[in-house]
C-alpha cells in the first residue's frame, strides 16, 4: 500500500469515528418521554429529652420538597429539555403557587439555561457529550454516560424505584447516583468531614416521583422562544446588522425619530450610533422599579467587537451614550437613547440615530 492509499483509509476511518461518535451519543435506553420529580433540601432538627432528671439530645434532618421539575427527552437522550418550579420557601413554607424559575434545554454540543429572575441566557458547552465523544471507546465498551462522566465509579447495586429496577452508582463520599436504563431516578448530594472524610448528613436531593415513556413528545417543547432569541441574538454581528437595515428592512420596524418606539421584555433591537458604531441590545427586563436590563454588543466602523455587556441597568428617564455606556444628564450631541417608562415602555432615539425593532415570525 503506497502513501498516498495509506493517507486516504487513515482520514476514512477518522471521519467514521467522528461520525459515530456523532450518531451514537444515545445515553438512555429508552427512545423518549418525561419525568417529573421532587427537589428537596433538608433542615436540621434539634431534639432534646429529660428522662429521669437526664437531658439528652439529638439532631434529625427533616426534608422538605423545595422545587420541582419536569424532564422530557427524546432521540434516546440526544436532545433534552427541563423546567424548575420553586414550590416553598426556606424551611418548607409553601408558596400560594408555584413559580417558574428556570429551564434548560440540551441539544447538540450546547446547554442553553434560562433564569427567569434576570432573564438572562447562558450558553455553556454539554459537558456529558463532549466527556463522552473525548473518551468514546470507553464510553462504548462500559455502555454508560454515568461510568463515563464519573470515571472510577461502579456499579454498587440495585433497588426499585417507581417500580422499576434502578443501578446504584457511590459516585463519590458527597454524591449518590440511582439510574434506570441510564435515566436518573434519584440524585443525593451529602456533606462531609473534610475532603476525604465521612459522610455526615444528606443535603440535598432529587427525586423521581412519575415517570412517562409512553405518551409522544411534541417536537415544539425543544424550542423555546427564549432559545430561538438566542439563536437570532447570537447571528448578528457588525455585517450582518449592517445588512439588514441596507436590504432586509420588511424585517425590521423603525423606530420614529421623535416618539421613539415600544418595547418589551425579548425584544432584539438594533441600532447606529452618532459616531456611525452599529450595534444590537436585547431587552432582558423592566423591573419593579422601572429600570431597563439589556445586555448588547457595539461594533466599530471596520465591523470589529467594541463593547459587550451582558447586564446593563438602565434607569428610567434616563440619557444614554451606549458608546461609552455613559449615562448624561443632559442632552447632548453624544446622546443615542433616552428610557422613559411610563404608560408604555419606550425607546426614542436622539440626534436622529437609526434604531430598529427586529420582527419576530
Amino acid at each position: 500500500m503506497n502513501n498516498a492509499i495509506k493517507k486516504i483509509v487513515v482520514l476514512l476511518i477518522i471521519v467514521n469515528s467522528n461520525l459515530l461518535q456523532g450518531q451514537d451519543f444515545k445515553p438512555y435506553q429508552v427512545k423518549s418521554g418525561k419525568i417529573e420529580y421532587e427537589k428537596l433540601k433538608y433542615s436540621t432538627h434539634s431534639v432534646y429529652k429529660f428522662v429521669n432528671g437526664v437531658e439528652s439530645g439529638f439532631s434529625e434532618q427533616i426534608p422538605y420538597v423545595s422545587e420541582k421539575a419536569i424532564y422530557y427527552w427524546d432521540d434516546f437522550g440526544d436532545i433534552a429539555f427541563e423546567e424548575t418550579f420553586q414550590i416553598s420557601k426556606f424551611g418548607g413554607e409553601l408558596l400560594e403557587s408555584p413559580i417558574k424559575i428556570s429551564e434548560n434545554l440540551w441539544i447538540g454540543e450546547k446547554h442553553f439555561f434560562i433564569n427567569f429572575k434576570t432573564n438572562q441566557v447562558y450558553d455553556n458547552p454539554f459537558h456529558l457529550r463532549l466527556k463522552c465523544k473525548e473518551n468514546f471507546q470507553y464510553y462504548q465498551i462500559k455502555g454508560s454516560w454515568i461510568e463515563t462522566l464519573y470515571m472510577g465509579s461502579e456499579k454498587s447495586g440495585t433497588n426499585i424505584l417507581l417500580e422499576k429496577e434502578a443501578t446504584y452508582y457511590r459516585i463519590d463520599n458527597y454524591h449518590d447516583i440511582h439510574a434506570w436504563k441510564g435515566l436518573v431516578l434519584k440524585d443525593e448530594r451529602f456533606s462531609t468531614s473534610g475532603f476525604k472524610g465521612p459522610r455526615n448528613t444528606i443535603e440535598t436531593a432529587k427525586v423521581a416521583v412519575a415517570i412517562d415513556i409512553d405518551t409522544k413528545i411534541d417536537p415544539i417543547i425543544f424550542r423555546p422562544k427564549w432559545y430561538l432569541n438566542q439563536l437570532k441574538y447570537q447571528e448578528l454581528d457588525g455585517s450582518t446588522i449592517i445588512g439588514m437595515i441596507d436590504v432586509n428592512a420588511k424585517d425590521l420596524k423603525q423606530a420614529h425619530h421623535k416618539k421613539g418606539i415600544q418595547i418589551k421584555e425579548d425584544d432584539i433591537l438594533l441600532f447606529v450610533t452618532t459616531n456611525l458604531f452599529v450595534g444590537k441590545l436585547q431587552v432582558l427586563k423592566i423591573d419593579e422599579e422601572e429600570n431597563l436590563i439589556i445586555r448588547f454588543k457595539l461594533y466599530n466602523t471596520n465591523y470589529g467587537l467594541e463593547t459587550n455587556r451582558e447586564i446593563f441597568k438602565i434607569k428610567s428617564n434616563s440619557k444614554l451614550n451606549i458608546t461609552d455606556a455613559s449615562f448624561e444628564k443632559e442632552l447632548t450631541s453624544n446622546t443615542d437613547f433616552i428610557w422613559e417608562k411610563g404608560e408604555e415602555s419606550m425607546l426614542i432615539p436622539q440626534n436622529n440615530i437609526s434604531l430598529f425593532l427586529v420582527k419576530t415570525n
